[in-house]
């Protein structure tokens, strides 16, 4: 009798929805934060502020939540350290991004290079790098050099 309760109730509550599905490797995501990662180590670590910045970049625009988010940066701190080449990753991205997508990322990536207050040259010089790898042109993101 209480299964049959259960059960009549249980078909009139709405339904859940499925959680996303995790991030696994070669997942565009992955390869999206490990470019984010990568800007964010320039000057040879990864701050607190970095890191709260790229958290709150993958859940606002890359459908996780905070425990996703934590999953896709150690997935992406796992392919930077195996790969250790970033051009790979802008690769997998141009085939795979269209253009206002890269160009959110690049504002992304200027976001996390600007976390501490600004930019330092090192950190310009590798989101131009950056930039053209992913084949943004600089006025679309409204900077004039």
């Amino acid at each position: 009798m209480l299964d049959s309760l259960r059960a009549l109730i249980a078909d009139s509550l709405p339904a859940v929805p499925a959680m996303d599905e995790p991030a696994l490797p070669g997942d565009i995501r992955i390869a999206a934060c490990a470019l984010l990662l990568e800007m964010a180590y320039a000057d040879g670590r990864l701050s607190g502020d970095e890191r709260e910045v790229i958290t709150a970049s993958l859940t606002k625009h890359f459908g996780v939540d905070a425990r996703g988010a934590e999953q896709v940066m150690g997935l992406a701190e796992e392919q930077r350290n195996d790969t250790g080449d970033a051009l790979s990753f802008t690769e997998q991205l141009v085939e795979e991004y269209s253009q206002d997508q890269r160009i959110m990322l690049a504002e992304m990536l200027r976001e996390v290079g600007s976390a501490d207050g600004w930019l330092d040259n090192h950190e310009e010089l590798l989101l131009e790098k950056f930039e053209q790898w992913l084949r943004v042109d600089r006025a679309s993101l409204g900077i004039t050099d």
